[in-house]
C-alpha cells in the first residue's frame, strides 16, 4: 500500500483567472495558516479515511480512476464501501487505527497504522466485508506486514494543506505511537516508481528492505528501527 504525501501543484491551467483578493482565496489562505492539531480518529472521519486509502492505492479524487479493489465499480461506489468499513471498530482501515491532523473543522491529513501481528485477521475481515458490500469475489492481495512490526498502511494530505509538512508530522506522530506501544520496528510499502517518496521516507529514518508483491505488483518495503 503506497503512502502518499505529494507536493501541491502550481501554475495549473486557469490559475491566472483567480482573483487573489477574493473572499474564497482569502479564506483558503487563512485555513492554511491556522495551527494544526493531532488527534485519534473518530467514526465521523470515515469518509476522509476512505479517501486516504483510495489515494494510497493511486486514486486521488478527480484523477483518472483505476483501482485494484474492483474493476467493475466506480470511485463513488468503492469510496462508499470503504467509508462503511472505516466506520467499524475492527477492520484494517478502522477509525481506531487512524490518526488525523485537523485545522479547526477541516481535516488536514490522516494516517492509518496498526500492529502487523493482526494483519492476517483484519485483512480477512476487511476484504470479506468489501466483497460483501460490492457484490464481488473476496480479494486476496497478498501480505503487507506481519508480527513484530508496526505497519504504516496509508497516508493522505488534504490538498488545501500541502506544503505544510502535514505528512511528515503525521508520520513522526505515528512513530511515537509505535514506540509507545513497545514496537522496535516500523514498516511501510512504497511504489517503486516514486523516488520522491523514497527520499521523504529516507529523511524520516526509513531504509530499503527488499520488495513485496501486493495486488500483483512489486512494492519497495522500507523499515525503521525505533
Amino acid at each position: 500500500m503506497d503512502l502518499i504525501c505529494k507536493t501541491p501543484k502550481t501554475n495549473l491551467p486557469g490559475a491566472e483567472l483567480l482573483d487573489i483578493q477574493s473572499d474564497e482565496v482569502k479564506a483558503t489562505q487563512e485555513i492554511r495558516k491556522a495551527p494544526l492539531e493531532l488527534r485519534v480518529g473518530i467514526p465521523s472521519d470515515a469518509g476522509f479515511i476512505a479517501t486516504t486509502v483510495m489515494a494510497a492505492m493511486g486514486n486521488e479524487p478527480g484523477q483518472d480512476f483505476q483501482t485494484a479493489f474492483s474493476a467493475s465499480h466506480g470511485y463513488d461506489e468503492i469510496h462508499s464501501a470503504l467509508t462503511w468499513i472505516a466506520a467499524m471498530e475492527d477492520t484494517l482501515y478502522s477509525y481506531r487505527n487512524t490518526h488525523v491532523a485537523v485545522c479547526g473543522d477541516e481535516i488536514a491529513g490522516a494516517i492509518v497504522g496498526y500492529d502487523g501481528a493482526r494483519y492476517a485477521e483484519l485483512a480477512d475481515r476487511t476484504f470479506s466485508l468489501l466483497a460483501e458490500r460490492l457484490g464481488t469475489e473476496k480479494l486476496s492481495p497478498g501480505t503487507e506486514t506481519g508480527p513484530g512490526e508496526y505497519y504504516l498502511d496509508s497516508l493522505y494530505v488534504n490538498p488545501l494543506f500541502r506544503g505544510r509538512s502535514v505528512g511528515s508530522l503525521l508520520m513522526r506522530d505515528e512513530l511515537e505511537v509505535a514506540e509507545g506501544l513497545g514496537f522496535t520496528t516500523v514498516s511501510l510499502l512504497v511504489d517503486r516508481e516514486k523516488p520522491w517518496l523514497h527520499k521523504l521516507y529516507s529523511r524520516l529514518g526509513f531504509r530499503m528492505d527488499g520488495e513485496v508483491l501486493f495486488f500483483g505488483e512489486l512494492f519497495l518495503r522500507m523499515v525503521q528501527n525505533i
